[in-house]
């Protein structure tokens, strides 16, 4: 008797479709990392790359040395509490948030003549002719106007020590009264740009790297220069706060701006820690030069502490000498 035949496999048809998905799956991923390319420009990512390894790279991070080497990562937010000043640089939503809270305080002032809004640049602090005062056909603001500018200043320093900031000025379409010294409205509203810039410099301890200073003339004017009241409008200075995405990460200057941020950091963490108390104020009373030897001795201290820290870190000193007690 004959083996019967068995029966022919039944052949799936739609194997196919696996490859299939394997292939869309592929091509999808690569689509997506093309369109990622096609956004941002491959040489200013290693740029940006680079000036955040040479900007980071020392103590950026609280008890963290090398941000891109240590075990901490900016990515992975494991331990480690944010340095404000790398939470301002890179942060947008802190950046956002700074902005309505600086609005917010400038709204606060009801200060006439003083207005703040967001706008695709960045922050736009406004000061009117009626706030930000200066002698007809000259650049020197008037007492008054310093006391308004230090305030708006103080405001801002809370929030921002590392982002750029333009100071613009603006005039009206008259002509200079004051030919001789300012030849044009473009002299004249440069001029009066450049005297914040320095106020802000000299007077409430901006970095002077974060500045630039422009004169638009009446190129610019917020209302028709038809009328007195219209002309007087248009007679304004304005701070700038620009975003992050305007400034230029690879920029040396930046970096120098972030290790002058440091410097000053520390110090003002330093001046927090050795302000005298109050039992100490009233044990001195107002012998000032008294009062300034203790804290020169607080300050001493701190310094010996720091010291003693790098010996145990086998930083001796400066030029890499042990002291002569450890030879």
């Amino acid at each position: 008797m004959g083996r019967k035949k068995p029966p022919e496999e039944h052949e799936n048809l739609e194997r196919w479709l696996v490859s299939y998905a394997d292939f869309m799956t592929l091509l999808f991923a690569t689509f997506v990392v093309l369109y990622a390319l096609a956004q941002s420009d491959v040489n200013s990512f290693k740029g940006i790359e680079e000036a955040l390894r040479k900007a980071f790279s020392q103590n950026i991070f609280d008890n963290q040395e090398n941000i891109m080497d240590g075990q901490n990562s900016i990515l992975d937010g494991q331990q480690g509490a944010m340095n404000p000043l790398m939470l301002e640089y890179m942060s947008q939503k802190y950046e956002q948030s700074s902005y309505e809270e600086i609005k917010e305080n400038i709204d606060k002032l009801k200060q006439d003549g003083i207005s703040a809004e967001i706008d695709e640049k960045g922050l736009v602090i406004r000061f009117s002719e009626h706030a930000m005062q200066f002698e007809s056909g000259t650049a020197e603001l008037t007492q008054k106007s310093k006391e308004t500018l230090a305030i708006v200043a103080n405001i801002i320093k809370q929030k921002f020590s590392i982002h750029y900031i333009q100071v613009e000025g603006h005039t009206d379409s008259n002509p200079v009264s004051n030919k001789a010294k300012y030849p044009s409205n473009w002299e004249l509203s440069s001029a009066r740009a450049c005297s914040v810039v320095r106020f802000l410099i000299y007077n409430s301890g901006f970095n002077p790297k974060l500045f630039n200073a422009t004169g638009f003339a009446d190129t610019v004017p917020v209302a028709s220069n038809s009328t007195p009241q219209n002309r007087a409008k248009n007679r304004r200075v304005e701070i700038v706060i620009l975003k992050n995405i305007f400034k230029t990460l690879s920029d040396k200057n930046m970096q120098e701006i972030l290790k002058d941020a440091k410097i000053m950091q520390k110090k003002e963490q330093l001046n927090k820690r050795i302000q005298p108390s109050e039992a100490i104020e009233n044990l001195v009373g107002n012998d000032k030069e008294l009062l300034n030897n203790v804290i020169d001795i607080s300050g001493r201290y701190e310094n010996e502490n720091q010291r003693l820290k790098n010996l145990d870190k086998e930083d001796y000193t400066q030029d890499s000498k042990k002291p002569e007690f450890m030879e």
